[in-house]
């Protein structure tokens, strides 16, 4: 955690709390402006398309452009969607904004190929949990002040109050060193480190992985409201927990990923030891909040959860190592891709299965995911 990936963490800090203020609110907001459930389901869906289309051209980008300034477009994009989303009068004003919201998570390889080229190599995983876990921490606390915002004043308020904190994390971001573009010697063949053998097993363990993780998330909610009764502000609140576990697990799950990173001779596509336990955590997750029948119980679980972010970044981690600098972007955003891809996929598979017992997504993760785990393991590694 040298100088600029302090930065870059106190940047997601602030970013993550102002992201808070709004998020989970967000679906009131877009219904306050006159949208149909069926309307704000589909804005989000869009909105999660968009998301996932600009993480491979983010990551062509992050090779050829400097980095930092890449990054500043970023968060100057966050910034006009989430002022264009408050002065929106109609929901269908609010479209523009929202997708333009929705793009600048671009970012995300970038900050990956950033971190990886600051810290040298060295500590990799322990970077990427470390700074995303700044990110988590920003949202432990702002949703309840969000919600508290919006009922003292009104819901485009919190926008605004985003707005400004989104930009003192771009003031953050302003400050970091720049770096050293590293052309690759021939631009004909940069593709091929997408077809070579050990990326195409690795994204394929990424696609099943993540599947199956995510798998019970979707509809977590509906699960908690239609089986326990639990009220949508109780509901509401163990978000506040998962982000706390994310903040508390991500440096664990650093530690174990580097430790290791630092034993193998290789790098290789391989479920690495970090990525085995925050896995198991999630799996954990799962299991009580499908046998939970107290608060304090769910709390727990949605603590345990909060390692999902750990695995996507461990995961990115992971792929750092398997090109050269010069395609480092690349290989980033297309993991990123493919984490986005899952998390498209398992929706609708979760809410198939839900419609037949509301307990089938759960019941389904957990066999799922020791298989997918199994299969991780049991990869060889050449």
């Amino acid at each position: 955690m040298n100088r600029d990936a302090r930065l870059i963490a106190l940047a997601l800090l602030l970013w993550g709390f102002g992201e808070g203020l709004f998020f989970h609110i967000q679906p009131l907001y877009i219904e306050q402006l006159g949208a149909t459930p069926l309307q704000i389901g589909a804005l989000l869906s869009i909105a999660n398309v968009v998301r996932a289309i600009t993480y491979l051209p983010a990551g062509i980008l992050a090779d050829r452009l400097p980095r930092k300034w890449v990054m500043v477009g970023g968060w100057a994009t966050g910034l006009i969607g989430v002022l264009l989303v408050g002065f929106a009068r109609t929901w269908q004003g609010l479209i523009p904004g929202l997708l333009i919201y929705a793009a600048s998570a671009y970012c995300i390889p970038v900050i990956n190929a950033y971190l990886a080229h600051a810290v040298r190599g060295r500590g990799v995983a322990r970077a990427f949990t470390m700074v995303f876990a700044g990110y988590a921490a920003g949202g432990v606390l702002s949703p309840a002040i969000g919600g508290w915002l919006a009922e003292a004043t009104a819901m485009r308020v919190v926008y605004f109050a985003s707005a400004f904190l989104f930009i003192v994390s771009m003031l953050a971001i302003v400050w970091v060193s720049p770096q050293p573009v590293t052309l690759p010697a021939t631009t004909s063949g940069r593709w091929r480190s997408l077809l070579n053998g050990r990326f195409v097993r690795f994204a394929a363990l990424v696609v099943v992985i993540f599947v199956a993780l995510y798998l019970a998330f979707p509809l977590a909610s509906n699960f908690l409201k239609d089986t326990g009764g639990w009220r949508v502000a109780r509901i509401g609140m163990l978000g506040s927990f998962q982000s706390l576990g994310t903040a508390l697990f991500n440096p664990l799950l650093g530690w174990l990923g580097d430790a290791q990173r630092r034993q193998d001779s290789e790098p290789n596509h391989s479920v690495g030891r970090g990525l085995t336990v925050g896995v198991g955590l999630v799996w954990s997750s799962v299991l009580i909040l499908l046998l939970a029948k107290h608060f304090p119980l769910l709390a727990g679980a949605y603590l345990l959860r909060g390692a999902y972010q750990g695995c996507r970044s461990l995961t990115q981690a992971r792929a750092t190592g398997l090109a050269g600098e010069a395609d480092r972007g690349l290989l980033l955003g297309a993991t990123e891709t493919l984490i986005a891809a899952a998390q498209v996929i398992a929706p609708y598979v979760a809410g198939w299965l839900y419609a037949s017992d509301p307990t089938f997504p759960f019941l389904s993760a957990l066999l799922l995911i020791p298989l997918a785990l199994l299969l991780g393991i049991v990869e060889p590694r050449s």
